[in-house]
């Protein structure tokens, strides 16, 4: 049975000692951090503090789960359930009752949420059929095929004539594809701490015994493309990529495994912001919605707000939404004068900070001053807070965007 995870939220401090979590852990963490530069949290001499990334690390046997949190409301279980819902909306994957189920009754982690499903996927491309590919090997046969590699063939064959170095194509399922469907299945084999999972995962990779292991390089998985005939392949290919690229191995001896999905919980608010908005905006035709547009702003820097709607050529509104509590209830000067920046260099009249919805809640909208050395031309900005989550069930709403688009299509 899995050991239950570690439960931790955002911007919180772990000390070791603390609820299994070790000097040995510590250690092992920080190196891992200081790896991605130190990104992930901030270390004092005993202890950690998380910054804005959730999701869950392992490392050896302990399963750190980080999880959001807008305000002091909600448990553990809510949090967990908001945060799985997020990743499921943004990255497309099945979150049924049944695995909310498993979550709660065997407490296991979001580790194992990932782990299950890409288990799920690479098992029904393994009963369709893994797919066949072209590719150039090079060897020494006894038989010409294709064109003789000189100078393997000079090295090896000076004095043997019956035999042939030669670059020759093939076509079957030793492909990179496969190379990193296998090591993914490898790292789940190796890590994770549910035996249900593992005895899968090692079950699963007797379907890639014929694939050699392959130095995968994250330019290497970045290179990848699917074509018409592996895109059943695309859900795979990306958990995959996350295993893989996430993962921190025990490179020196001694030291445990390490791997850690996690996301930059700003970033992950903005695009499941984004989808919502894309969805309410069906009702409204007229309007267009688009994310990370792109404008010149000084030199070769740009600037690019979070959401930008428009209605034809014209920019009714900009979008920029922040994963965090105001201070007093007020939008920060950075905050006001970015949001002036966005005014200008895109001809919008109306911009907006979006909050997540706290119990303190207020809605700010003021006008900006008068220009004084242009054409004088009035602008603002107001400050909304969005609904995002079920206070009981932690889902997404995924209505949560009706209101507030509905209001900025009569504008």
């Amino acid at each position: 049975m899995p050991t239950e995870p570690l439960c931790v939220f955002e911007h919180e401090k772990l000390r070791v000692g603390e609820r299994g979590f070790t000097r040995t852990h510590f250690k092992r963490l920080l190196a891992w951090n200081e790896a991605n530069g130190y990104k992930y949290f901030s270390a004092g001499p005993s202890s950690i503090k998380f910054a804005q990334y959730v999701g869950v690390i392992q490392v050896g046997d302990l399963v750190i789960e980080i999880l959001p949190k807008a305000d002091a409301t909600g448990d553990e279980k809510t949090w967990q359930q908001a945060l799985l819902d997020m990743l499921s909306l943004v990255h497309d994957l099945p979150l049924s009752s049944t695995t909310e189920s498993h979550l709660h009754k065997r407490r296991s982690s979001i580790l194992d949420f990932f782990f299950g499903l890409y288990l799920e996927d690479v098992y029904g491309l393994v009963r369709r059929g893994l797919v066949k590919k072209y590719h150039h090997t090079t060897g020494n046969q006894a038989v010409w095929k294709g064109r003789l590699h000189w100078p393997g063939h000079l090295k090896e064959n000076l004095i043997r004539k019956e035999r042939f170095h030669v670059v020759h194509q093939v076509y079957d399922r030793d492909h990179v594809l496969h190379a990193l469907l296998k090591r993914a299945l490898s790292i789940i084999a190796g890590t994770t701490l549910d035996p249900l999972l593992q005895g899968k995962a090692k079950d699963l990779s007797a379907a890639f015994e014929d694939v050699d292991d392959r130095l995968l390089t994250t330019a290497a998985i970045n290179r990848i493309k699917l074509s018409r005939k592996t895109e059943p392949y695309a859900r795979a290919v990306r958990l995959a990529q996350m295993i893989v690229l996430d993962h921190a191995p025990d490179l020196k001896g001694g030291r445990s495994n390490l791997i850690g999905l996690v996301f930059d919980m700003n970033q992950l608010f903005e695009r499941v912001v984004l989808k919502l908005m894309r969805r309410s905006a069906s009702r409204y035709p007229e309007l267009a919605i688009s994310g990370q547009d792109s404008r010149r702003f000084w030199g070769t820097k740009t600037i690019r707000p979070d959401i930008v709607i428009r209605r034809g050529e014209e920019v009714v509104q900009i979008i920029d939404t922040k994963w965090k509590v105001p201070s007093n209830g007020k939008p920060s000067d950075d905050d006001l004068k970015q949001m002036y920046v966005y005014n200008l260099q895109f001809g919008s009249t109306q911009s907006m900070l979006l909050y997540p919805h706290t119990a303190t809640a207020t809605i700010v909208s003021e006008a900006y001053e008068e220009w004084t050395w242009a054409e004088r031309r009035n602008h603002g900005c107001t400050m909304e807070h969005i609904q995002l989550f079920d206070p009981k069930s932690g889902n997404v709403i995924r209505g949560a965007c009706d209101t507030l688009l509905a209001t900025i299509a009569r504008t």
